[in-house]
């Protein structure tokens, strides 16, 4: 006579298979969030080969940055002279793949004419460029943002690379890293949060660990942390937890004034006053120390 399960019995596998699958999709997860965190390092890590190799093809000058300049002479695909420029155009030529600056955590679509006929873009990058700790005032690998007049009358701007020989830590130093800034993407504290809509740290990418390649051409992923700061992009601001490493400055001495007001300004409540790039994270650290609340409306610190 054949024997059947018992319901008992069928309950208890049930029930062992129910408590497998607790233990081990969060273990899945995790490999898969692993798996996706080392090959963006991956990327960051061949970036910053192209920015080396680049480097030396350029007098050691890092790539400059600016605003569309010269908008009749903008027409994609045929001339792209006077058009906008992100980072990683002027590296585009020596890392070839346009995959390269994609991260699986980042899907908004580039709608741009230039970087999807030109260089065959799908969407935004993933990675932000080190024009300095706050707004477009410099102290990074770029030279604060001037005006520059246009031919047809205006003016566009453009934020000026800088000698790589000046930086005084290139192992301490963030080149590229990640960024939910959007075009001509940086990775300033002001920037970095601009389409990251959460509250907490461990809601940022990675679970608030982004990979960085520094100039001396080494990756690897730092821990970050956020909070609401009114008047940055998005509202928010992203910095790192280790304070003591001047990640973003090339000169941590190097005196950083306000934007003047002639280009692009940022403006945030509070605001870094005038001082020496390495202290604007300690600002932060001793300037906003409120843990946000549930609706936070002024400045405060992502708690969890």
């Amino acid at each position: 006579m054949r024997k059947a399960f018992t319901l008992i019995e069928l309950l208890v596998v049930i029930a062992i298979i129910a408590i497998l699958a607790a233990i081990l999709f969060p273990v899945f997860a995790q490999a898969k969030l692993s798996a996706k965190k080392i090959s963006s390092l991956s990327n960051v890590k061949n970036l910053g080969t192209a920015f080396q190799i680049y480097l030396g093809d350029y007098d050691d000058v890092t790539p400059s940055i600016w605003g569309t300049n010269d908008p009749a002479n903008c027409t994609p695909p045929t001339n792209i002279n006077g058009c906008s420029n992100e980072w990683w155009m002027p590296l585009f030529p020596y890392f070839k793949s346009i995959d390269l600056i994609y991260s699986s955590e980042r899907n908004e679509a580039d709608n741009n004419s230039i970087r999807t006929g030109v260089y065959g873009a799908k969407k935004l990058s993933a990675y932000g460029y080190n024009w300095g700790p706050f707004g477009w005032r410099g102290g990074g690998l770029l030279d604060r943002q001037v005006a520059v007049p246009r031919p047809s009358g205006g003016f566009g701007n453009v934020n000026r690379g800088r000698s790589a020989t000046t930086v005084e830590g290139p192992a301490t130093t963030v080149a590229f890293g990640d960024t939910y800034d959007t075009p001509r993407a940086t990775v300033g504290f002001g920037f970095a949060a601009d389409t990251y809509n959460g509250l907490t740290n461990s809601g940022l990418r990675y679970g608030g660990s982004f990979n960085y390649v520094y100039v001396d051409g080494h990756a690897k992923a730092q821990a970050v942390r956020g909070g609401v700061l009114p008047g940055a992009f998005n509202d928010r601001f992203i910095m790192f937890r280790n304070i003591d490493v001047n990640t973003l400055c090339a000169n941590p001495t190097e005196v950083i004034t306000d934007e003047d007001g002639t280009t692009s300004q940022l403006n945030t409540t509070p605001e870094p006053p005038t001082m020496a790039c390495g202290d604007i994270a300690r600002w932060f650290l001793s300037t906003i120390t409120t843990p946000c609340p549930a609706n936070p409306s002024a400045a405060c610190n992502f708690t969890n």
